[in-house]
């Protein structure tokens, strides 16, 4: 008997830790029978076999696959659609087009830059003079967490939500707005410079670092230049005797009642990278945990993490910097070393186009030095 309909046979697997272990689940979208679509999970399947499986079991069973929504829904008068309720409808479209992570960037851009004020307001009194109010408005904000103002970079992401979100509200229902005729501020302030650690500075922070699951994770970051998402979900099987194995990541920017989530690596593929005297002295010392390398049953947490790094960068007396840094401190500490873009690329599980357009800068004083030493 049909309980529901389906347009597509698309479905994403999301897999999760509990205390049992290693469980997924399986979402996709449904219609009911009187024309609301939403999302529908089948949950806790030990494998994937099974979660494909069960999915396979419910769309027989219960669906008719149809090409369009077989219920015409009254389309809502224009005055009636109010912002908050576009934008949900808006992020639930976009849900099995986009990663856990990026819907949760979506969301949080949404909640805090546009439904504060606007999540009552009816969508055609977003006006032009209006629009400007908010550009300006954005401009002036400051995070909260630091007192500084937000990046050029990271405004202009927000307007560009906001924009394909209004873009989306003319497809579906034929709704016009102005952005696009606002004009978008020029840059406040000189991008910032790229902040970096030498591997002097980087020891001398390691010094008073008395924690050896702490010690080893930074360690493992300043020495491997891999994110942290992808040293969260290491497992003590991805550690060889001389190399690492990235093969997934973990984000903790999800939905439903999962508090992380693991996923693909950014480079969506596996890399068995080799790994410095430095790091196999760390590995002698801490043996690491099961079924995540740091943290056990479930991984370190983010705040978790950034509380500790500032605070032994207090107790360093050191400026922080972001723990993304690290990052960029290990591609400089190869680029000083002679490593061309291809192996840094490939260590740091990056393109080589992306290399050349973060760290290109350090090749030009790179070469400088060079031609510098020719007398």
């Amino acid at each position: 008997m049909v309980e529901y309909y389906i347009s597509s046979t698309k479905y994403s697997l999301q897999e999760r830790m509990t205390r049992r272990g290693k469980v997924y689940d399986v979402v996709f979208r449904i219609v009911t029978l009187d024309g609301i679509e939403k999302q529908k999970k089948l949950s806790g399947y030990a494998n994937k076999t099974l979660a494909k499986q069960a999915y396979t079991d419910f769309v027989t069973s219960k669906c008719e696959l149809v090409k369009n929504n077989p219920i015409k829904k009254k389309n809502p008068q224009k005055e009636d659609l109010l912002v908050g309720n576009l934008i949900r409808e808006y992020l639930s479209a976009l849900f099995n087009q986009n990663k856990d992570s990026s819907i949760y960037a979506k969301q949080n851009i949404f909640r805090i830059f546009i439904l504060n004020k606007y999540e009552s307001s009816k969508i055609q009194d977003l006006t032009k003079e209006e629009l400007y109010h908010w550009q300006d408005e954005l401009w002036k904000t400051k995070n909260p967490r630091n007192g500084q103002y937000y990046s050029y970079k990271y405004l202009c992401s927000i307007r560009s939500h906001f924009s394909t979100f209004l873009a989306w509200c003319e497809s579906r229902y034929g709704i016009k707005t102005a952005l696009s005729e606002v004009k978008k501020p020029k840059r406040r302030a000189p991008k910032q410079t790229m902040k970096i650690w030498t591997r002097e500075e980087f020891e001398h922070f390691l010094s008073v670092v008395d924690n050896p699951m702490y010690h080893a994770f930074f360690t493992f970051l300043f020495f491997t230049g891999r994110r942290k998402g992808e040293i969260f979900a290491l497992s003590p099987e991805d550690i060889k005797r001389d190399s690492i194995v990235f093969d997934k990541s973990v984000t903790r920017k999800t939905f439903g009642e999962a508090t992380f989530a693991v996923t693909s690596t950014k480079a969506d593929k596996i890399q068995e990278v080799p790994i410095c005297p430095t790091v196999k002295k760390e590995l002698s010392i801490y043996k690491g945990a099961s079924p995540f390398f740091f943290g056990g049953e479930k991984p370190i947490a983010y705040n978790t993490l950034r509380r500790n790094f500032l605070y032994y960068c207090k107790k360093a007396e050191m400026n922080p910097i972001r723990i993304h840094d690290l990052r960029h401190s290990y591609v400089s500490m190869l680029i000083h070393l002679g490593a061309n873009l291809m192996v840094v690329a490939d260590l740091i599980g990056d393109t080589v186009e992306q290399v050349t357009k973060t760290y290109g800068h350090m090749y030009e004083t790179d070469k400088r030095a060079i031609v510098e030493k020719l007398g």
